[in-house]
C-alpha cells in the first residue's frame, strides 16, 4: 500500500490530482489532504486560539462529496482518504507529519500550485521539497495518460 500525501487548498482540483494518482499507480493507495499553516509566535494567539476547528469549516461540502465520489469510482484501488491540516513553522515537525502517515509520495500540480486559504497558509511547495519525500508533479501524470489514450486511437 501507498501513502500519498496532496497538498490542497480543498477544491476540485485537488480531488482531480488524487484522480490521476490512483489511476496511476499500480497499488493501493491512501490519500492524505493536507494544507499547510503556520503556528502563531504570539503566546496570546497559542493560548485563544480555536484556528484547530476552524480550519475544517474551510473544507466545502462539495469537496467531501467529491472524495465520496472518487472513493466509489476506486473502491478497490483507494484504501482511504484523511483530511488532516499540519501546523508549524519548523521542517522537522513537517518530517514528523509526513512520517505519522507513512508518506510515500507528495503529489502536487505545479500548473496549479497550492493556493493559501487563510493569511496564515505557509506558501506549501518550497517547503514540501525541501523535505526529501518523492514528489509527483500530476500534469505529467495527465500528460502521460492523454499521451497513451491517444496512442490507442
Amino acid at each position: 500500500m501507498r501513502t500519498v500525501v496532496i497538498p490542497t487548498d480543498f477544491t476540485n482540483e485537488g480531488v482531480q490530482i488524487a484522480e490521476a494518482i490512483v489511476r496511476d499507480i499500480q497499488d493501493e493507495v491512501r490519500v492524505v489532504f493536507t494544507h499547510l499553516f503556520h503556528v502563531a509566535d504570539d503566546i496570546q494567539d497559542l493560548l485563544f486560539s480555536t484556528y484547530r476547528e476552524k480550519e475544517y469549516e474551510l473544507v466545502p461540502e462539495e469537496f467531501w462529496h467529491e472524495c465520496r465520489m472518487l472513493k466509489d469510482t476506486y473502491p478497490d484501488q483507494l484504501a482511504s482518504i484523511k483530511i488532516d491540516f499540519f501546523y508549524g513553522n519548523k521542517l522537522a515537525l513537517l518530517k514528523n507529519f509526513l512520517e505519522y502517515y507513512e508518506t510515500d509520495f507528495i503529489v502536487y500540480s505545479e500548473q496549479y500550485g497550492i493556493p493559501k486559504l487563510t493569511k496564515s497558509s505557509l506558501d506549501a511547495l518550497p517547503v514540501l521539497k525541501k523535505t526529501g519525500i518523492t514528489m509527483i508533479n500530476a500534469d505529467m501524470i495527465r500528460v502521460s495518460s492523454l499521451a497513451d489514450v491517444a496512442s490507442y486511437r
